[in-house]
């Protein structure tokens, strides 16, 4: 794996886990915010032709 494809998946990662700290706590303003950069790195993955659909399955669905 390359650093640019290591980078997206840590960036990802990092996003859904604060994503579900934000609903853990309910906190509306950064649930929308880290479902907005998750949706950009998403975005980003598909340009790049980086599957992300594969290793993301249960943590989106838990999200």
């Amino acid at each position: 794996m390359n650093e640019f494809m290591t980078t997206l998946h840590l960036r990802i990662h990092d996003a859904v886990q604060s994503l579900r700290r934000a609903r853990a706590k309910g906190d509306h303003a950064q649930i929308e915010a880290q479902a907005g950069e998750i949706e950009d790195l998403v975005e980003i993955a598909a340009r790049h032709g980086v599957d992300i659909a594969s290793g993301y399955q249960g943590i989106t669905r838990a999200a």
